[in-house]
């Protein structure tokens, strides 16, 4: 069974000392090296905070990307 689990705050977000959240959600995944991608909003997200993203995930195992907006 396929799923997408979004979040919308929390996890390396907001505590990025403590993946706790990010951890679970890896978790449900069967797959050794899951792929995350970073969505950002519509207006475009802060440089630190998606690179806050990648410091977290480039720590877990899995392999983290972003998506990249059209302009």
């Amino acid at each position: 069974m396929r799923q997408i689990i979004a979040i919308g705050g929390g996890g390396f977000s907001m505590e990025p000392e403590n993946l706790l959240l990010d951890k679970y959600i890896l978790a449900q995944v069967k797959n050794n090296l899951p792929k995350v991608c970073f969505v950002p909003t519509a207006s475009g997200d802060q440089t630190n905070y998606i690179e806050r993203f990648y410091k977290a995930f480039k720590t877990l195992p899995c392999q983290p990307s972003q998506h990249q907006q059209m302009s």
